[in-house]
């Protein structure tokens, strides 16, 4: 009988775990503050310092960000990932996040920040401005 009640006891315990941690993660982008409607779009931007170049990048709805960058001593574009928050705060990187752009969507919804290149002391800052559709 107690062999009985620890299997019904382990399998409600399991079906309550899956079904909690389940329902969490499928519905954890439900919950999540969206991003403001305003900062959703595409940006120009761009960086100088110990090294410049270009980048463009698109915010979605969701906050997700995707796009490209032209650097200096490289002529092809290299992919550029990242997110923002619901209040502008934006980070967005290369691969590996060999270089780390880190900034703010201001109330003329320009992005100004900083970059830094990871395994180099080299750094600077940077400037994006929202494109009109």
């Amino acid at each position: 009988m107690k062999a009985r009640i620890a299997i019904l006891f382990t399998v409600v315990l399991t079906w309550h775990f899956i079904c909690f941690f389940g329902v969490h993660y499928v519905c954890a982008q439900c919950f999540a503050v969206p991003i403001a409607e305003s900062f959703i779009g595409e940006y120009v931007g761009t960086y100088v310092g110990d090294d410049y170049g270009t980048f463009i990048i698109t915010i979605s709805e969701t906050g997700t960000i995707k796009g490209s960058i032209t650097i200096r001593k490289n002529p092809n574009s290299v992919p550029l990932e990242g997110f923002c928050s619901h209040n502008g705060i934006c980070e967005f990187y290369t691969s590996q996040k060999s270089i780390l752009f880190r900034g703010k969507i201001n109330f003329s919804y320009r992005m100004e920040g900083t970059w830094k290149q990871r395994n180099s002391s080299a750094k600077g800052i940077f400037i994006a401005v929202k494109a009109k559709p």
